[in-house]
């Protein structure tokens, strides 16, 4: 499982940290690492909060990202107009995983950072 993120620009490790607790709490769900959207790459707080956590973070290819934006369950108008997706967090969760990924839900937005949750599709 990924917890892909995103957020405004300045957002706080702390509040990445709190944002991605309160999501993990609400859907019961435990993650392995953290991904974002490429124009996320230079956000120092996801990079700050994964290291905090112990955990990888990953920033997708963009043409990864562009390829799952068409499968969020979320429609942002102002996140497609700034990132070119409709949910940067649905989207780069989505994208880590591969094509056969799937959210367990809409992306939950806690404060300025959402957070999605997706899951390969494995069977194993």
């Amino acid at each position: 499982m990924v917890a892909g993120v995103g957020c405004r620009k300045g957002v706080s490790p702390e509040a990445v940290m709190a944002a991605l607790a309160q999501a993990s709490a609400e859907h019961q769900v435990s993650f392995a690492f953290m991904a974002t959207a490429p124009i996320k790459a230079d956000e120092p707080a996801l990079l700050e909060a994964a290291t905090r956590l112990g955990m990888a973070f990953i920033v997708v290819a963009q043409a990864d990202f562009d390829a799952a934006a068409a499968r969020t369950l979320t429609r942002s108008a102002l996140s497609s107009k700034h990132a070119g997706s409709p949910s940067v967090s649905e989207a780069s969760a989505l994208a880590a995983l591969g094509e056969a990924s799937r959210l367990i839900a809409p992306r939950m937005v806690v404060g300025d950072i959402t957070v999605a949750f997706a899951t390969s599709g494995d069977k194993t």
